[in-house]
């Protein structure tokens, strides 16, 4: 009798946890947010660069709002120097910053910048320009070029290359996300499981609580540290008291910090306290996310929220059941039927989620297999179809009274799922979609050399740029041609791309050449997919040389 009652009220008391949880969801799940992490798509001057007049400015330009309180954009010389100690400004609908420039003179020139996505991520990147010479006629000095090698790291892979602080950031992600998911889902089954049992029993997992409670408060602040140099870059403590006064990311870590801190007078007293507490925590975590930077916001938010609830709901009920195990199997033996439910029920929601979260981040599906992030998920998906196995053979070996097979497949669970919650730390912050690039295609001939650039090489409106060289008694081409065929939709008539001539003023190697320019602008790329770009040169011998090349714009 007493265990019916007791799983009854087991079986209540997460109904009233969801009401709460989802009160709040639907109360913040309408905030409108950003559409991504924030890229460049154009640099003026465009990086590369080979120019016969010094640029009066540098004007960067993004796909979606930046934080307007902290962003750097600098310009150095070959010799390291600041070429001015003016800062930049920010556009007025934070889009774009511009720094001007004072009169350059012939030399290679670096440019860095560093900005905050409106998700919270920090974005760097670095590229050079020419005034008066060729990038390509000579090597920039090596400060610069180790200057660039640095701080373009930013924009590459992850896993690239490692650094003490890559290391660092990487190992407190997983950890912030183990010790979160860890101690909230510990929390929810104290409540549920522990007000019914013998004291010894609540006691004992009233410590284990408390212990990955003060490791959830450790790790939040070693994860806030280890990422604080990437959002303030090295603007000095001016920046770190605006990236907690005056930014949404700067908020968000102290309200993170604020409920972790709050925990230690404010759980363990009352119920509702406690359900209150581990949703706002996990919509705090929803907030900071990718969930948070696409839309519609309230569907990613709720399926995100969802997602977390349902990590949380096993990840605290494994760790329970493994502890009674070991030190309380008769208690162990009592939480394992309604664990099993709950355990089914988190996967079934976990896929689901998962499913429909990966459709809203992927605008093509196929995209998971061309990402670091989709073949995490991948690898993420592996581990939970053999969670469900393995969750399988405890309730055929429990059944069947084989504790130490059960015990065993037990501990197997907890390592499995340590490999997900590692994934999930790490893949969390990575983009989920593969990000476009501008195109320069260049082509060496014995009589002809070709050059096609595409920026920002995107589905929309795009520069188009032709340059041909040819020796100087052929004089001008007769015709040049620019041409783009779906190839994921052949049917599709080719989309012709207006070229016109137009005075170059970039300084480039003319190959013994005469070089002919020729650019276009408009939306010829009008959706993603795979396309073949074609470029025809006839001379005035009536000589054809054609290009072909296929690309892929995401």
């Amino acid at each position: 009798m007493f265990f019916k009652f007791s799983v009854s009220r087991m079986i209540r008391r997460p109904v009233y946890f969801l009401i709460v949880c989802w009160m709040l969801v639907f109360a913040l799940g309408w905030a409108p947010r950003a559409d991504a992490h924030a890229s460049l798509v154009e640099a003026v001057p465009a990086a590369g660069s080979e120019l016969v007049q010094a640029p009066e400015q540098v004007v960067l330009t993004f796909n979606e709002p930046l934080e307007k309180e902290l962003y750097q954009l600098r310009v150095y010389d070959k010799d390291k120097r600041l070429v001015t100690q003016q800062g930049p400004v920010m556009s007025d609908n934070q889009t774009a910053i511009k720094l001007d420039l004072p009169q350059l003179g012939q030399g290679t020139y670096l440019v860095t910048y560093h900005v905050i996505s409106a998700d919270g991520h920090p974005v760097n990147g670095t590229y050079l320009f020419a005034v008066g010479e060729s990038l390509s006629g000579q090597a920039p000095a090596d400060g610069i070029r180790a200057d660039m090698e640095h701080l373009h790291y930013h924009d590459s892979g992850p896993f690239d290359r490692f650094g003490v602080k890559d290391v660092l950031q990487f190992a407190s992600r997983i950890a912030f996300y183990v010790t979160m998911l860890g101690f909230t889902g510990l929390l929810l089954w104290l409540r549920w499981f522990g007000t019914g049992s013998p004291l010894e029993t609540k006691n004992r997992l009233r410590r284990n609580a408390e212990r990955w409670q003060q490791f959830y408060l450790i790790v939040y602040i070693l994860f806030m540290w280890a990422h604080m140099g990437d959002l303030i870059g090295d603007a000095g403590a001016g920046a770190l008291l605006r990236l907690f006064s005056q930014t949404i990311i700067g908020y968000a870590w102290l309200g993170g910090l604020l409920l972790a801190l709050l925990s230690f007078v404010m759980l363990y007293r009352n119920a509702l306290l406690d359900y209150a507490w581990v949703a706002a925590v996990w919509v705090a975590k929803s907030m900071l996310g990718h969930a948070a930077a696409f839309q519609p916001a309230k569907d990613t938010l709720t399926l995100d929220f969802m997602h977390l609830a349902a990590s949380s709901v096993w990840v605290g009920g494994l760790l329970t059941l493994l502890l009674l195990w070991r030190h309380e199997r008769e208690q162990a033996r009592r939480l394992y039927p309604f664990f099993s439910m709950a355990a089914m029920i988190s996967i079934l929601v976990l896929i689901a989620s998962g499913v429909l979260m990966t459709f809203i981040f992927l605008p093509d599906i196929r995209y998971i297999v061309e990402t670091l992030w989709g073949k995490l998920l991948i690898v993420k998906t592996a581990l939970v179809l053999a969670v469900v196995v393995t969750a399988s053979l405890i309730r055929y070996f429990y059944r069947r009274n084989h504790e130490r097979t059960t015990g065993r497949l037990i501990r197997a669970d907890v390592l499995l799922m340590s490999l997900i919650l590692g994934i999930a730390g790490v893949f969390t912050y990575l983009l989920p979609a593969p990000a476009n690039e501008p195109l320069n295609w260049h082509v060496m001939g014995e009589k002809i050399h070709m050059t096609a650039q595409i920026s920002p090489n995107a589905p929309g409106v795009n520069d188009f740029t032709a340059k041909v060289w040819l020796p100087e008694k052929l004089g001008k081409p007769k015709q040049v041609i620019m041409k783009l065929q779906s190839v994921d939709s052949p049917e599709i008539a080719p989309l012709m791309v207006p070229l016109e001539s137009f005075e170059d003023p970039s300084f480039e190697e003319s190959f013994g050449m005469k070089r002919h320019s020729y650019k276009a602008r408009g939306a010829y790329l009008p959706y993603p997919g795979r396309w073949k770009l074609e470029v025809r040169v006839m001379d005035s011998n009536d000589d054809e040389t054609v290009y072909e090349k296929e690309i892929r714009i995401f």
